[in-house]
């Protein structure tokens, strides 16, 4: 149950991220504005975490953090909160964490020559039908605006699935780069905006300004974070990774609630599709029993000594 719990937190955060960025970007923020205080606030937040295991972070690590920045880094931020401009909130958890698993079965097999399982092939195909309607959608009946904003949501997820497929490549703990990136990115962009970005932050009114520091800062930059590795530690990265297919969905009800985006039966179809495809990419898989010599009985399976009853039930 705190596995769940752990991981209905993370997933309610990635679900309103993008409904609070998108009235702060066509509001009083820019979206240079919010790129800042999501490193800004989550380096501080991570601070105490790199201080106290310092001696327990390898050279190795702080090195390799420098191309995981790239990926995961202000660039990919950026990207997501520019598009969100642009396109509706809906758009930016479907495109974004919605089609992280095609991008990862696809970049792993382009760039790392990983084969996919058939589960993999099924879900990015579904995934890609719904990139593809929403895409034909924002043509047809939106603008080129729209699809330009849709475009940023996709290069942002293929970023963060590069970042996945380096992280499990370079067998970093998960927790270690992500402060290690907010702390990377800070240094690049808290002084790039205090020497050319305008003082807009300090013409928001406070409460605006307080709440975008909550979301950018603390519950995405940290707290879903925190709330995702310890789901994983307690469900499994594929029952996890699962519960994932909720996002777009959950997006999609939170938008026509708070920003008034009422999503047409085109996209209906499309953020279905892209949640039916993140579920089967990342539904457990059985693993093969290997096969017993020609003539030999079977094996029989290993009674589970020492595993309790409730470790069996979800």
């Amino acid at each position: 149950m705190k596995g769940y719990l752990a991981a209905g937190i993370a997933v309610l955060i990635w679900a309103s991220y993008p409904v609070a960025t998108r009235a702060a970007v066509t509001g009083a923020f820019a979206p240079q504005d919010l790129v800042t205080l999501r490193f800004g606030v989550g380096a501080l937040l991570f601070v105490p975490y790199l201080l106290l295991h310092f001696r327990g972070i390898g050279r190795r690590a702080w090195l390799q953090g420098v191309p995981l920045t790239l990926f995961h880094g202000a660039g990919m931020a950026a990207l997501a909160i520019c598009g969100m401009q642009f396109a509706p909130a809906n758009h930016a958890a479907a495109l974004g964490p919605g089609v992280n698993a095609a991008w990862v079965a696809l970049l792993g097999f382009l760039v790392f020559a990983q084969r996919p399982s058939r589960r993999a092939v099924v879900g990015a195909a579904l995934c890609v039908s719904g990139v593809l309607l929403l895409a034909f959608w924002s043509v047809s009946e939106r603008s080129l605006w729209t699809l330009a904003g849709d475009a940023m949501f996709l290069a942002a997820s293929a970023l963060a699935a590069l970042y996945v497929l380096q992280l499990r490549r370079r067998g970093i703990d998960a927790l270690q780069a992500a402060a290690i990136v907010s702390l990377y990115s800070a240094l690049l962009v808290v002084p790039y905006y205090a020497w050319s970005a305008p003082a807009s932050l300090a013409h928001v009114a406070p409460r605006e300004l307080w709440w975008q520091v909550l979301w950018q800062g603390v519950l995405i930059g940290c707290v879903a974070l925190i709330a995702l590795n310890h789901a994983i530690s307690r469900l499994g990265a594929e029952r996890s990774s699962a519960l994932v297919a909720l996002v777009p969905v959950l997006t999609a009800g939170l938008a026509f609630v708070f920003l008034g985006e009422v999503p047409s039966a085109v996209e209906i179809a499309a953020l279905v599709a892209i949640s039916a495809g993140v579920s089967i990419a990342a539904a457990p898989g059985r693993a093969p029993t290997p096969a017993a010599p020609h003539g030999a009985a079977p094996p029989q399976s290993a009674p589970r000594v020492g595993c309790p009853v409730r470790g069996n039930v979800p």
